[in-house]
């Protein structure tokens, strides 16, 4: 039980940092550098998906939520309902909650929300006719607002849950 505790807490923390720093920097730092030219952008997205980051990301995101399961399961001796009335344990659980949420959104709704904003964009460069042009770029501002909300609420819910799991035992 010992050495599967310390590869959990391995998996767990270094997939954590991955997951959420990655969010953090993408979002503070890297699509606001990128905003000011979208054919870089372009190629960029293109790169990172050549690297195949879209698939590494929601992986390490999925280990991060599932070695911190099994480390809650362990940590409360099958989720006995006594854990969870510790300060502790209520802040792991709400913890473990928030990063739930920051994993629906960053993958159940701000993912397919660029995707489908990559299909407008490339059909937007294909149209020629000004109202089909004007009613597509409408149309992907409005999926750009809704997915940088959904971004930005994921990476949010991260930060507190990646705090709650840094002051869990202390609380």
């Amino acid at each position: 039980m010992h050495a599967e505790i310390l590869v959990l807490r391995l998996i767990h923390i270094l997939s954590g940092i991955a997951w959420v720093g990655s969010g953090i920097f993408t979002s503070f730092f890297l699509v606001p550098a990128l905003s000011s030219s979208p054919a870089v952008m372009g190629q960029v997205m293109a790169a990172l998906q050549r690297r195949r980051m879209f698939i590494i990301l929601p992986t390490v995101a999925t280990l991060t939520i599932l070695s911190g399961l099994r480390l809650l399961w362990i940590a409360s001796a099958g989720f006995d309902s006594s854990y969870f009335a510790t300060g502790t344990g209520r802040t792991f659980a709400l913890s473990g909650l928030a990063a739930f949420v920051a994993y629906v959104l960053a993958f159940g709704v701000a993912r397919p929300l660029a995707v489908r904003m990559g299909a407008i964009a490339v059909t937007l460069n294909a149209v020629t006719e000004s109202s089909e042009r004007d009613r597509l770029a409408a149309h992907l501002a409005r999926l750009r607002r809704r997915a940088t909300m959904a971004t930005m609420m994921a990476v949010g819910f991260g930060i507190i849950a990646a705090s709650g799991m840094a002051i869990a035992r202390y609380v």
